[in-house]
């Protein structure tokens, strides 16, 4: 049975190649003039689920803090590869927190690292990298000034985290919820 994809008929066979309506690719797409995601502005509150359909495979801007900790939900990924780049648009530094969780305790792990910068620091102390430990679902950045951080899903119930967070204090923990 045909489809219609704009003014044009096309068949099942062509739909399978058409993205508009929801297809899915598998193997490399290549364009000659480029594809570009627009990102999104995240609004600042308490609690902010991050979701693969509003979310993943695009730039997510934090503007500012909305409270003393803004918690932003990491999903359980639906595979291997769900990616969630985060990063700091403020104009200034923030006094407060930001915190990015699993959905619920033990959902997830996170492995990888975080480039943390003290930056008041006047030794060689002011940059070292955050691990995460075996089981840590939590990733907490205190007083952020900027950051941008890439949780990449290697399974559906881990995030590798790396990228880079600033701070006047010791930027990057990560933990347990």
């Amino acid at each position: 049975m045909a489809k219609r994809v704009g003014k044009y008929k096309i068949s099942n066979r062509e739909s399978a190649l058409n993205l508009t309506d929801g297809g899915d690719v598998s193997g490399i797409i290549a364009s000659t003039s480029g594809i570009n995601v627009a990102p999104v502005t995240l609004t600042p509150a308490a609690s902010v689920t991050l979701t693969k359909a509003a979310n993943s495979g695009r730039l997510n801007l934090i503007p500012s803090v909305a409270t003393g900790n803004d918690e932003y939900v990491i999903p359980v990924a639906a595979a291997a590869g769900e990616t969630y780049e985060i990063a700091w648009s403020g104009i200034a530094a923030d006094a407060d927190d930001i915190l990015f969780v699993a959905p619920s305790a033990d959902a997830l792990t996170f492995t990888g690292g975080v480039l943390q910068f003290d930056t008041d620091a006047t030794d060689a102390s002011g940059y070292t990298i955050a691990f995460p430990g075996s089981d840590d679902d939590k990733l907490t950045i205190v007083n952020p000034e900027s950051f941008c951080l890439k949780f990449v899903a290697t399974s559906t119930t881990n995030y590798h985290v790396s990228g880079y967070a600033m701070s006047t204090d010791t930027a990057v923990a990560f933990g347990d919820q």
